[in-house]
């Protein structure tokens, strides 16, 4: 009876430890819609290679990023599965959605500083987040793990008016982010204390860049790399 037990204790142990190991690397699907500067890498791509310093990345997927991709274009993707080739074996967005530790969200600003001083911005604005909120939803009926939200930062910190329209389109976007628990990431008051962030085109530099993969980082070790 009692090797009976220690034979059932090993093959328990060998168990945990297994269950321990399953799945402990990173899928990492990236979805970036920044403009991007000359030169200047990606906060995801720093991500990235965090990841792969700890050892823990499995697949690092920015494939489905593109420059001022809007809510309706993911949106679209998803509901059309979109397909891409990577190290020459076919994803598809649902697939990645499903597969994914880690999923990354950005939108670039640029319609909004278009928009600045228009009469509808708000109503623009509030457009945007019932589109997150669709986006989100249909997000996570695939993706169950953790969903990333950058938020936007404000490109004219010392314009009222501007400043104003970003508070509101950030708390916004922070209260629909709570409902499907999406960390959000707030960079107005960041952006605001370094002017280096930002380059003469109000996009972000690579200090700029860093930071927003800093912030990501942070909660990536608090939510994913705690143990």
């Amino acid at each position: 009876m009692k090797k009976i037990m220690i034979i059932g204790l090993i093959i328990l142990s060998v168990f945990l430890i297994y269950l321990c190991n399953l799945d402990h690397k990173v899928y990492y699907l990236s979805l970036n819609g920044f403009y991007k500067s000359n030169n200047v890498d990606d906060y995801s791509l720093y991500i990235k290679n965090y990841l792969k310093e700890k050892d823990v990345l499995e697949i690092y997927i920015p494939e489905y990023s593109k420059e001022n991709m809007k809510t309706i274009d993911l949106i679209n993707n998803i509901n059309n599965n979109k397909k891409i080739t990577k190290d020459g074996k076919e994803i598809t967005f649902k697939n990645a959605l499903i597969k994914a530790d880690l999923v990354t969200l950005s939108f670039s600003p640029k319609d909004i500083i278009n928009r600045l001083g228009s009469n509808n911005i708000y109503d623009y604005i509030d457009d945007l987040n019932n589109d997150l909120n669709k986006l989100l939803k249909l997000m996570r009926e695939y993706c169950k793990e953790d969903i990333i939200l950058v938020g936007y930062y404000n490109p004219y910190p010392s314009d009222e008016e501007s400043t104003k329209v970003f508070k509101y389109l950030n708390k916004r976007y922070q209260q629909t982010s709570l409902e499907y628990k999406v960390t959000y990431i707030n960079l107005e008051q960041v952006f605001e204390d370094h002017s280096d962030f930002l380059d003469e085109n109000k996009l972000p530099t690579q200090t700029g860049q860093n930071m927003i993969a800093s912030q990501i980082i942070n909660q990536i070790d608090k939510n994913m790399l705690k143990s």
